[in-house]
């Protein structure tokens, strides 16, 4: 019988355990969206260093804050170089 519970607890831990996964794929799916959607802000952009810089001063605070915490960079710097080399701006 101890068998039996065993398996059980098993079980509902590896199904726990998928579900968790699965939403964090989700999730992760949806901070990549959300990051692109930021990105997307100098789709229009002139590919010249100097307007990207403008156009970055005027990017919202919390998008900044998004892009920094998915790609792991600490300072502004970081973040428009990275923002440059995406859409291949020479800097």
């Amino acid at each position: 019988m101890n068998a039996d519970i065993m398996i059980e607890n098993v079980e509902l831990a590896r199904c726990k355990t998928m579900r968790m996964e699965a939403e964090l794929k989700r999730d992760r799916f949806a901070q990549q969206r959300a990051a692109w959607e930021c990105l997307k802000f100098f789709e229009q952009t002139p590919a010249i260093e100097a307007d990207f810089h403008r156009r970055f001063a005027e990017m919202p605070d919390d998008d900044v804050t998004l892009l920094k915490a998915f790609y792991n960079i600490t300072t502004d710097a970081e973040l428009l170089t990275m923002i440059c080399r995406f859409w291949n701006i020479r800097i």
